[in-house]
């Protein structure tokens, strides 16, 4: 059996969790096929997830799984957790759902991993101090996206017009590191990432994977 699963992400440079979430499923040796539409181009009305699952249901797909990415931000993972739960039950009642809620924003697991972060910066081998948070901390920090702008830029070590050049390039810059994630290293030790891990199994179980 394929799992047919619905990915509804929250920008394009977040196009790396579906591949996740195919990884996840490949591990546990469960066949998928994964849609991810670009809602832009459907002209979704609204940017709810009630306004995005209801242009989806409109198009006539079919799924066994709708996995829904929203960051925390400020109000915390349950309340996020619960939003996407009433949505997917009203305009897709009867679908399994996976909750793909990074806290307090998907920049928090991309801070983990120092070695991709110098990479994706052009700089492999640079040694300066990124000023990167304990493990233990990435979750606590207040604007991880600010802080992960920040660190590109000092690993880049670039300056002037190079450097300002390679900031306006941070959506490509974060959904590279996004597709390069470690994910055997120590984003694994982020609850949050466990969170979703935990989910995407318990999700593809249940459609009979």
């Amino acid at each position: 059996m394929t799992v047919r699963i619905l990915f509804l992400r929250e920008g394009t440079s977040d196009d790396g969790i579906a591949e996740h979430i195919e990884n996840i499923a490949a591990g546990l040796g469960i066949e998928v096929a994964l849609t991810n539409p670009d809602l832009d181009r459907l002209n979704a009305q609204g940017h709810t997830i009630g306004d995005k699952l209801s242009r989806v249901s409109e198009l006539g797909g079919v799924y066994e799984l709708v996995a829904v990415h929203r960051d925390a931000d400020n109000v915390g993972r349950q309340p996020r957790v619960l939003e996407i739960e009433d949505a997917v039950r009203t305009h897709m009642p009867g679908v399994v759902h996976v909750p793909v809620v990074p806290v307090r924003m998907t920049e928090a697991w991309l801070l983990v991993d120092e070695s991709a972060i110098r990479r994706v910066a052009g700089n492999p081998n640079g040694r300066c101090a990124l000023g990167l948070p304990q493990v233990s901390r990435v979750e606590t920090i207040a604007d991880p996206k600010k802080l992960l702008k920040e660190a590109l830029a000092t690993a880049s070590e670039l300056s002037g017009r190079r450097l300002k050049r390679f900031n306006d390039r941070f959506s490509e810059n974060r959904r590279q590191l996004l597709q390069r994630l470690d994910t055997d290293g120590p984003v694994t030790k982020l609850p949050s990432w466990q969170a979703f891990v935990r989910s995407v199994e318990d999700g593809l179980h249940q459609c009979g994977g």
